[in-house]
């Protein structure tokens, strides 16, 4: 029952025992230790950042994050999607990188036409990071950061 108290360590099975003892370590017969990134940098990469307020904007960003989730280009970028609701006209909608703005649109109040506009997003994204990172490969100053090279 709920208030029986677990069996004693003694009672348990070798393998049973162990494989607890290998959960409350840092590496286990299950998968080796966490490692940290190679390049030893501090940013932070394949975050998604929600700035939208409306439901429409809401629905962008579900969308566009669903349809970004298995993109390697994407899901290795820091994007945040920002909204300013405008009563008359619907919303505008922006996503970024950093300080590059990679795409914008109107949008109007219907939900619907949240889900096209996120996958035109999401192609359009794709491809201008594709399109930096083929041109930061290119061109490489050790003098100057990859948000300068622009």
């Amino acid at each position: 029952m709920a208030n029986e108290p677990a069996p004693p360590a003694e009672a348990m099975p070798e393998d049973e025992q162990q494989a607890i003892e290998a959960i409350n370590q840092l590496s286990s017969p299950d998968g080796p230790e966490v490692l940290g990134s190679s390049n030893r940098s501090s940013e932070l990469t394949g975050v998604m950042v929600d700035r939208t307020i409306t439901m429409a904007g809401k629905t962008f960003y579900r969308a566009f994050s669903q349809q970004a989730m298995d993109n390697l280009i994407i899901g290795n970028a820091t994007i945040t999607i920002h909204e300013r609701p405008d009563a008359r006209w619907g919303s505008q909608i922006w996503v970024m990188e950093g300080n590059q703005m990679y795409f914008r649109t109107q949008l109007s109040p219907r939900i619907n036409e949240a889900d096209r506009a996120a996958g035109e997003a999401v192609q359009t994204v794709e491809e201008a990071l594709l399109r930096e990172q083929i041109t930061s490969a290119l061109t490489s100053d050790k003098d100057l950061g990859k948000e300068e090279l622009r």
